[in-house]
């Protein structure tokens, strides 16, 4: 049930439809806003490992708001790597440029949470190998 309530309010976020025209890397100050924003969630921030996916525009894109995900691999309370985990995401721009990131879901103890924000990433074309 809880999934389900999960997906229902991810899709009003994302819509399928998307726009391949917009599809860009990430600067690295960029990366670098989303990583400090993301990081405050880490018990150890700076050791993070990122993966770090092109920045797409989808249909449901506002004209500053978009949806966005990458992959972290952070440390544990016992100070081991847990793995790389997917991480749901919107960003805010300005004049094409990333200035916020707010985090959605993902990259948590709870499998449910893990596998739809994996599930929401893949619809938006957010892949990773």
């Amino acid at each position: 049930m809880l999934r389900l309530s999960l997906v229902l309010v991810v899709v009003g976020f994302i819509n399928v439809g998307t726009s391949h025209a917009s599809d860009r890397p990430l600067t690295d100050s960029e990366k670098k806003i989303i990583a400090n924003r993301y990081g405050e969630r880490l018990k150890d921030p700076l050791s993070a490992q990122y993966r770090w996916h092109n920045l797409i525009k989808s249909a449901s894109s506002t004209p500053n708001k978009m949806v966005y995900c990458f992959q972290v691999n952070a440390k544990n309370s016992y100070g081991a790597y847990v793995g790389f985990h997917t991480v749901l995401g919107a960003v805010t721009h300005r004049n094409g440029t990333v200035v916020e990131y707010s985090y959605e879901m993902g990259a948590q103890s709870n499998p449910i949470m893990n596998d739809s924000a994996s599930e929401f990433c893949d619809i938006s074309r957010y892949t990773f190998q």
